[in-house]
């Protein structure tokens, strides 16, 4: 079948992926449901103590240099999120909604761009003097490669690939990309500009000992312009999907949990991918740090601005010094030896 065999295609409302649960819902209650899930999971491990050879800061640290109290940070995370909750279902209420019908229609299209390209390049890979239609006779008697008019062989699935999965994920990416581009310029702002750090970034540093879920302590600016507004600018300009949103906000959620969570594996699997992790982002919390490592998925943006702090013998004596005299000024405030709180 190709794209002329095809009548005009009726749109109507896609069914939910959650029966009773709209897909716009479903990308509002994920992030926080992750949140916390994987909140407790860290808050878990840091009271049992398991996993403590990977955290990064000591709770003397914790107590000693944090300017807010755990209740506090409760208290305005659910007042973020609550914020953005609203924001979401506003913009989401101006969309229609994501449409299906239209799917078998481009499908189709996709594996005719497939059966093209391999025609163009067949075509230019004959200028070298191969007979590709004896070859094609010769493979079809064992295997279908070369597709027939009617997209046969590799063609349907590589157009089912191209348009079900390899499209979707880079239109992800590019969300990612753009949005990322967007908070890292407004974070930058607010720690070169002085009255923004002052009376609205500021409150997000009051932790120079973040965990799981200190991401979300923020003042409502930051709440609704950088966490909020920049993934909408990401949404609109690649026209991602509700249901894809789903995924997104949900990959996000885990991501600023790891960020702040104060953990720091060997595996790093995001320093790989993107140049960020908990390790990364921690520097920008210190007081040596705060000019530095501003991004959020990608530290590229660093790397262009010079703003990428990534001397780990220099990192590691400052976090060294950092404890030292954390357990120094508790020790003092409990009448015990440095050595007492260590233990």
């Amino acid at each position: 079948m190709t794209v002329h065999d095809f009548k005009p295609y009726t749109l109507h409302p896609r069914p939910p992926l959650i029966p009773g649960i709209s897909d716009l819902q479903l990308s509002l209650i994920c992030p926080i449901a992750i949140n916390w899930l994987l909140s407790a999971a860290f808050e878990i491990c840091d009271r049992a103590g398991w996993l403590s050879q990977y955290r990064l800061h000591t709770t003397a640290e914790e107590l000693t240099r944090n300017r807010v109290t755990r209740r506090e940070c409760l208290i305005v995370t659910i007042q973020s999120q609550c914020l953005q909750t609203i924001l979401g279902l506003a913009l989401g209420s101006l969309g229609e909604g994501d449409m299906t019908g239209f799917e078998d229609y481009y499908e189709t299209i996709w594996i005719g761009r497939v059966h093209s390209a391999s025609k163009a390049i067949f075509s230019l890979l004959s200028l070298s003097g191969i007979d590709f239609c004896a070859l094609e006779n010769k493979l079809s008697r064992h295997v279908s490669i070369i597709s027939t008019p009617e997209h046969a062989g590799l063609e349907v699935p590589i157009g089912r690939f191209l348009y079900w999965y390899l499209m979707p994920g880079l239109q992800f990416v590019l969300t990612l990309v753009i949005a990322d581009a967007f908070m890292f310029s407004i974070h930058r702002l607010e720690h070169t500009n002085s009255w923004l750090y002052k009376h609205i970034h500021s409150q997000h540093h009051r932790f120079y000992v973040p965990y799981a879920w200190a991401g979300y302590y923020n003042h409502p600016f930051d709440s609704l312009v950088v966490d909020g507004v920049s993934y909408a600018i990401g949404s609109w300009a690649t026209g991602i999907s509700t249901r894809l949103s789903v995924f997104l906000f949900s990959y996000a959620s885990i991501k600023n949990v790891l960020d702040h969570s104060g953990f720091a594996f060997p595996s790093r699997l995001f320093r790989l991918i993107s140049s960020t992790d908990a390790d990364f982002h921690d520097v920008h919390h210190q007081s040596w740090g705060l000019k530095h490592n501003f991004g959020l998925y990608l530290g590229i943006w660093d790397r262009m601005t010079g703003s990428y702090f990534h001397d780990r013998e220099l990192i590691t004596k400052l976090r060294v010094k950092n404890r030292i005299a954390a357990e120094k000024m508790m020790a003092r405030e409990a009448g015990l030896s440095a050595e007492d709180v260590r233990k």
